[in-house]
Order: structure tokens, then sequence, then C-alpha cells
């Protein structure tokens, strides 16, 4: 079997959870004897670009406007197209991880393959351009990308893949009336880096609580300096390690904040590091504390048990299927820092039952979350849409 993955993010080379899941299935789909290709915009040679890219783009630099972007995601969706086009006589699935790929998909298979379309959303597709500030909330602009990824999800030839629950009701609430045969749950798994060797667990003298993901003020890291405040008030000062790419602007604002509130001693910021580093600086923490209220899913709950360390959580949708036999591992959204650090500080001090919450959290990843469970559901969900194709 031959895979094909595309998106319009740069999959060898972006680190976010989108990127991550990708990487761990090519790996486990490789391993198994089923050969990846990844196609994005990102690895098509400048060579191979049209004109009429080359000017748009020359264009959207001088002038970024909302239509000249538009021309720009027109022409790359074009030419991304092209380019499936020329591998699909070769391939087997194609499992495009957002709508606009998933659609220049279907245009370049013509239904010689099943096309399988990941949904990460953490809300409507299409909001999330209107989010980042790409697109204006109003206009041709986004009236165009909506109907743009509404075709792909509406498209009889394309399996929905959720990855929650949540996401499950999300697709349902986008595409009303949509079969069950097109809806195919699928849990993240996570797998380690090949021949990579976790350190052994130990206890630092000082707690060290870590948070990975964008540093942005969205997955909420602002709480943390405030949690940090309240634990050394209580005499049971934590050392805090953030971990991933860093928004400017939120990184300055979370160091003038800590620097206000005199712990800057307690904080390090590592930025973006490659996936081993990630994983070993995961392993050699105390406890994963995560901050996001809103996720997708949450493919760093994922890592830290994978990497045999305890996991607490705020409080949003996807955490009823990540920590379902850990309740206690579940911090209601409302809590203030300090009653956080009241959480924190009997857990911590007890080495007894943060082992236990971390060998419960690990069985509950073998069973749910591992790299052959992962595999195998993607297998069995190409196989049907194959068979239904």
């Amino acid at each position: 079997m031959n895979i094909l993955m595309t998106s319009l993010l740069d999959l060898e080379h972006n680190r976010n959870g989108v990127v991550s899941f990708a990487g761990d299935l090519q790996r486990l789909f490789e391993a198994a004897g089923n050969p990846v290709r990844f196609v994005t915009p990102y690895d098509c040679a400048n060579s191979d670009r049209t004109l009429a890219l080359r000017i748009a783009r020359r264009f959207r630099r001088n002038i970024n406007s909302p239509l000249l972007r538009l021309l720009d995601l027109a022409l790359t969706l074009k030419q991304l197209k092209g380019v499936i086009a020329a591998a699909s006589g070769t391939i087997s699935a194609v499992i495009a991880h957002d709508p606009l790929s998933a659609d220049a998909a279907l245009s370049a298979v013509g239904g010689r393959c099943p096309v399988l379309l990941v949904c990460h959303f953490r809300t409507d597709p299409w909001e999330e351009f209107t989010d980042a500030g790409i697109f204006p909330k109003q206009g041709f602009a986004i009236r165009w990308l909506r109907r743009r990824m509404e075709r792909a999800l509406n498209d009889p030839g394309v399996t929905l893949v959720p990855v929650s629950r949540r996401n499950e009701e999300l697709v349902r609430r986008m595409v009303p009336g949509v079969t069950k045969q097109r809806i195919q749950l699928a849990y993240p798994g996570v797998s380690l880096p090949e021949a990579m060797q976790l350190p052994e667990r130990h206890h630092n003298e000082m707690p060290v609580i870590i948070n990975v993901g964008l540093l942005h003020w969205r997955k909420n890291q602002r709480l943390l300096p405030h949690v940090a405040v309240a634990l050394k008030q209580m005499g049971f000062p934590c050392r805090f390690v953030l971990v991933g790419v860093e928004d400017p602007e939120e990184k300055l604002f979370l160091e003038q904040l800590v620097m206000q509130l005199e712990v800057t001693e307690l904080f390090t910021f590592w930025g973006i590091q490659d996936r081993a580093t990630v994983f070993t600086l995961l392993a050699q923490a105390d406890l994963y504390l995560h901050t996001s209220l809103e996720e997708s899913f949450g493919m760093t709950l994922l890592e830290a048990m994978a990497c045999n360390i305890p996991v607490l959580a705020l409080e949003y949708e996807a955490l009823q299927e990540i920590l379902t036999d850990t309740p206690e591992a579940v911090i209601a959204q409302e809590s203030k820092p300090e009653e956080i650090a009241a959480l924190l500080v009997p857990l911590l001090r007890d080495r007894v039952k943060l082992e236990a919450l971390q060998i419960s959290q690990r069985a509950l990843y073998e069973r749910t979350f591992s790299s052959e469970a992962f595999l195998s559901r993607y297998l069995e969900i190409i196989a049907g849409a194959a068979g239904n194709s």
C-alpha cells in the first residue's frame, strides 16, 4: 500500500500537533511496509511554480490585501492539485490534514483511490483563517474559502476522520445528515522517535512542571506565573519549563509578567526544539500541566503519557476521552491560581500518589493511544473506504 499525505502545512519542517500527528502516522505506516509520500506546497521547488503564482506572491508581499492572499491561496491549491495528480497513479489512498488540500486531492485523484480528511478542527475550519488574521470575517475571500472547504466536507468520496468525539460532533454540525459510513473516529496515537531511549525516571529536588505547545495567549500559559507565585507563597516553589514555538509578543508578555511577579528564576523558556529533545525534557519533568482551554484533541497530553510522566489539565471537552480513568487529574476551568497550587502541592509531595497517577494514565495510553492502536485503526479505515469506493 502506497500512501500520499497532503496539507497546507509544511509537514516536513513545521512543529505542532497536526505535524506531529502526521509524522507519527508516517513512521508507523512505513515501519509496517507501507511507503508514505508528503505532498505540500512547500515541497514544490521554485522552478516548478507557475509564472502566475510567482507574480501573485510578489504582489502580495508588496500589497498585502485579502484578495491577493486569496489569489495566492487559489494558485497554490491549483499547483498542489497538479502535483497530487502526477502521483495519483501509484497511490492506494490520500490522507489530507485540512479541507482545502482534501479538495485539491479529490480533483486530482478523480475517484481512483480513497481520500481521508483528518478533522483536527478546534472550530469551524474557515474561522481558523479569520482568527489568525489571514482573512477578514466578512467579504468575498472568506465566502470563497468556506465554499471550497464545505465542498470537500460534503463530497461523498471523502471519508471524514475526526480525532475525538468533540471533533465528530463538530463535523456533524458542519455536515448535517452525514452518514456513519463517512465518519470514522480515530484517536491519535504517539510513538517515541526510533532508537530513542527515555532517561530513567527520577524526582527532582525542586519539582519541575512542564508545559509543551505554542506559546500563545490562546494556550493560556499566562496562568503559570500566577501558579508559581501561589506555590512559592505556600513554601513549595517549583520550576516551570515551557517548550514550543514562541509568539514574539506573547513571549515578551510572559517575560515581563514573571519579572513583575518576581518568579523569573523559576521559569525556563526552551522555545522550539526537535521532537527527541521535547520528549527528553518531558521525561525529566515531574508533572505535565496543560493550561489550554480549547483544543481539537490534545496531542501533548498523549506525548507526556508516552514519556511516563503524570498529567494534570484544565478542563476542556476532549479530556473526557483522554483522562477517563483519572478524573482527579482534571482541573476546573474557573479554578484560581491558589486553588491550582493547593491541588499540586499534596500531589507533588506524595511520590506514591504521583506514581500511581502516572501508572494509571500510562495504562490508558497503552490501551487506547498507543502506536499499535493508531496504525491498526487507520489501516481499517483505508480498507473500508477502498471497499466502498
